[in-house]
């Protein structure tokens, strides 16, 4: 397995195909720029097109053979799999809620005697890695076809769905006790959410219309979208608009709009913005963190191909 990994950080593995792929857009660009015309020149069709092409060059059941090599016995690997496919949709939700981004392959830690997963690093949340990086990154959190594959034959479909809608129905039942707790930040913002007040202020051309020195206004917008999302809300419109906090003077962010918003055959473009069903809401999270479209186009870092 490793040596499959090694390969795919060097030029003839994905992230050599994917910087290729966007350096037909100039080579010496910004690479800011380079992305955001991929967004902008690439229709759905290629992206899609040289995701696939990109995910090919691994073995389609990598992940899976990890398990297997773990595993003393067929009912090993049963049980080490259910515990990850448990733990990462347990994760997935929480760290939904609370916006948590930055979801790379080296911010996931998994106990190889039990299977379970845990994330680390919590540097971009509450929306940061959508709003604040150059490159926003517009998934939910990480479902990529490695994952999916561990759980053939149902994939998503099954203990990592139902997993989900429990987690999300029971904080969206007591979600009031949720809000609560992050009162604290309200009153004590930390350095890093002054030093994002400030970013937003410019970004939004604000100027003095709001008093930087009280910051109460940041963590409470921060917290109005967590409660957002306990509510039920479509997450493709949760995304939209924390582009529009951090990339509104970006020249393409009509293009990151229309990606995130998906299409009339997309699930969560079919359903409503507003109160869906935990059901519903799970449904579209994870046609949005599944999305081809979305994952072809994110930032070769992050490794969607894996």
């Amino acid at each position: 397995m490793t040596g499959v990994v090694n390969q795919c950080s060097q030029g003839n593995g994905p992230n050599g195909q994917h910087t290729a792929w966007l350096q037909k857009l100039g080579k010496d660009l910004p690479l800011a720029k380079m992305y955001g015309l991929m967004y902008q020149k690439y229709n759905k069709t290629e992206a899609i097109r040289e995701l696939r092409l990109k995910e090919n060059k691994i073995p389609w059941d990598l992940f899976r053979r990890a398990f297997h090599d773990i595993s003393t016995s067929p009912e090993a690997f049963h049980v080490l799999r259910c515990t990850l496919a448990v733990s990462h949709a347990l994760v997935s939700i929480c760290q939904y809620i609370l916006g948590i981004g930055d979801r790379h392959l080296s911010n996931f830690m998994i106990n190889l005697k039990t299977g379970q997963m845990i994330g680390i690093d919590f540097g971009h949340a509450f929306g940061s890695a959508t709003q604040f990086l150059l490159i926003p990154e517009l998934m939910p959190f990480r479902l990529t076809k490695q994952l999916r594959n561990l759980m053939l034959p149902l994939q998503v479909k099954g203990l990592m769905e139902s997993t989900m809608v429990h987690a999300l129905r029971a904080l969206r039942e007591d979600y009031d006790l949720l809000l609560a707790t992050m009162d604290i930040f309200v009153k004590e913002p930390s350095v890093d959410w002054l030093v994002n007040a400030e970013k937003q202020i410019q970004s939004l051309n604000l100027g003095d219309s709001l008093e930087v020195e009280n910051i109460t206004w940041y963590p409470k917008e921060k917290v109005h979208y967590v409660k957002r999302k306990l509510k039920g809300e479509n997450p493709s419109y949760i995304t939209r608009d924390e582009l529009r906090l951090g990339h509104s003077k970006n020249d393409f962010l009509r293009n990151f709009e229309s990606v995130v918003m998906g299409e009339r055959d997309d699930t969560r473009a079919q359903l409503p913005q507003d109160s869906l069903s935990v059901e519903d809401q799970v449904a579209a999270l994870i046609d949005q963190a599944t999305d081809p479209n979305i994952l072809g186009r994110v930032y070769a870092g992050w490794e969607p191909w894996m």
